[in-house]
C-alpha cells in the first residue's frame, strides 16, 4: 500500500491531476487538495507521491499545506505567492462534512483476488469470491461506510447471484441494486448500508 503524508505532492492514478495531502482521514482515505483549490477525499491506494524533486518548486518559506497550489506557469507561481500572503480570511477553508467520500469498489473477478486459480473448480472459485464480499461488507459496515460497490463481471450471472442471495439472507437490512450502468455496465452491485444498523 502506498505511504502518504500531510503535505506530500502526490498524483491521481486514476484520474488527471495532483495535489497536495492535506489529512490523512483514515487508513484507506486521505484529504487532498488539487492544483485547482479543490478539496477532495481520496483513496491512498490510488495516489502516488511526486518527488519534491521533480515537482514545480515554490520557497521553502511559503510552503504551507492548505496554501500550495502547483504551479504550471509564471502567472500561477505569483498568485500562488500574493495568497500566501494575504489575510487567512481569503483561504480556502475544507468542510469535511460536505465531503462525498467515493464508493469504495471491490472487484470479485477471481484473476484480481488470487493468483492461485489453477486446480480449482469452478464452485471453490465462487466460495472463495463470497467469502471475499462477507469479509469486505463486514469490514464496510464496521467503519461506518454508507455504500460499497462489488464488481462482479456479467459472465452467466452466477456469481451475481449468489452475491445477492447472500446478501439478502446475511445483510438483509442493507438494500442492494445495480451499480451505475454508464460505469459497470450490468458488471456491479451497489449494496448501500443504513446508518441506522439493527444492532
Amino acid at each position: 500500500m502506498a505511504t502518504v503524508n500531510p503535505g506530500d505532492l502526490v498524483r491521481f492514478i486514476d484520474e488527471v491531476g495532483e495535489g497536495r495531502v492535506i489529512r490523512i482521514i483514515s487508513k484507506e482515505l486521505a484529504e487532498v487538495e488539487t492544483s485547482d483549490g479543490w478539496v477532495l477525499p481520496a483513496y491512498i491506494r490510488k495516489l502516488v507521491v511526486i518527488p519534491e524533486k521533480l515537482a514545480p518548486q515554490v520557497p521553502a518559506n511559503r510552503i504551507k499545506v492548505q496554501e500550495v497550489k502547483e504551479t504550471k506557469d509564471i502567472q500561477l507561481e505569483n498568485a500562488i505567492k500574493e495568497e500566501t500572503s494575504a489575510p487567512a480570511s481569503r483561504l480556502p477553508v475544507s468542510k469535511p462534512s460536505n465531503l462525498r467520500v467515493p464508493s469504495r469498489e471491490i472487484d470479485l473477478h477471481i484473476n484480481k483476488l488470487t493468483d492461485k486459480v489453477v486446480g480449482l473448480t469452478n464452485t471453490e472459485i465462487l466460495f472463495f469470491q463470497l467469502d471475499v464480499f462477507r469479509r469486505e461488507l463486514n469490514s464496510s459496515i464496521r467503519n461506518n461506510e454508507r455504500e460499497i460497490i462489488f464488481i462482479h463481471g456479467i459472465g452467466n450471472g452466477t456469481l451475481k447471484s449468489e452475491l445477492r442471495r447472500v446478501a439478502q439472507q446475511e445483510f438483509g437490512w442493507c438494500s442492494q441494486e445495480d451499480a451505475s450502468f454508464k460505469e459497470y455496465g450490468f458488471g456491479a452491485t451497489r449494496i448501500r448500508i443504513p446508518q441506522n444498523k439493527p444492532f
